[in-house]
């Protein structure tokens, strides 16, 4: 029985140790970009400028993207601005590694994301 919680226990420790997040500075910061269409989040350390265009390139008909090196930063350009087109940013983070999502002080699974934010 131990060996079995030790096991789960390692297990979940493992995944949120590799877990990777994107950050929002606020909630309204998040809300003011959705309606303007451009989508601004800092990327984890790990993602690069090369990920970021392999990725992004397959989804052209719903965004565009810009990325800063030095801060992480990449910016959402939304072709049209409909929860359809927002649901594949998904997509783009899953892909990207991106497993969390962090606004503010809080982190929510990117599983959640777009049911509470993007719709």
């Amino acid at each position: 029985m131990k060996s079995y919680l030790f096991s789960l226990l390692f297990v979940l420790f493992t995944f949120l140790a590799f877990s990777q997040e994107a950050v929002f500075s606020s909630s309204e910061s998040l809300r003011s970009s959705l309606a303007s269409g451009t989508i601004v989040m800092i990327l984890p350390d790990n993602v690069t400028a090369d990920n970021v265009r392999k990725y992004s390139k397959y989804y052209t008909p719903y965004f565009t993207t810009s990325f800063d090196r030095e801060t992480h930063e990449v910016t959402f350009n939304m072709v049209q601005n409909d929860a359809k087109s927002r649901r594949v940013i998904i997509r783009f983070l899953s892909a990207n590694g991106v497993q969390f999502v962090k606004i503010g002080e809080g982190s929510i699974p990117l599983s959640n994301f777009y049911d509470s934010y993007l719709k």
